[in-house]
């Protein structure tokens, strides 16, 4: 059986909801699937696939509780998978107060947009350095 494993390398100072979205989304290219619910899916459905992904994510027991705890966070999620076409969302939160909101393509806003006389900047949460490895 061919599988894969990943090196993960995620920034040390993203709160906890963006560490399970980068998460989330290196698992999600690492399975070929484009959103959570499929993941979902594919480990209560196929014994062999899902031994494959659970052995390559490769995660500590606390990262594994904060996917569980963001899940319904990850549900919102979807990346493009081969030449299926679909909008590519992930999050975006602020660095100041954490408030949060999905993006889907574009442009995020410079400053926060969700709470009066927050100054904090927004950043958009995206994949992290990792690397994928194929065992064969």
């Amino acid at each position: 059986m061919t599988g894969f494993t990943i090196q993960w390398s995620l920034e040390e100072h993203l709160t906890d909801r963006a560490r399970a979205v980068q998460h989330a989304l290196i698992i999600l290219q690492a399975a070929k699937v484009a959103t959570w619910d499929e993941l979902a899916e594919i480990l209560g459905s196929d014994p062999d696939r899902a031994a494959e992904i659970r052995a390559g994510v490769n995660l500590p027991l606390q990262d594994l509780e904060n996917l569980d705890f963001h899940e319904q966070t990850l549900r919102g999620l979807r990346r493009r998978v081969g030449t299926r076409a679909a909008v590519v969302t992930t999050i975006l939160e602020c660095t100041t107060c954490q408030r949060w909101g999905y993006i889907a393509g574009g442009t995020p806003p410079k400053n926060c947009p969700w709470t009066t006389r927050c100054t904090g900047s927004v950043a958009k949460i995206g994949p992290p350095d990792a690397v994928l490895r194929v065992r064969a």
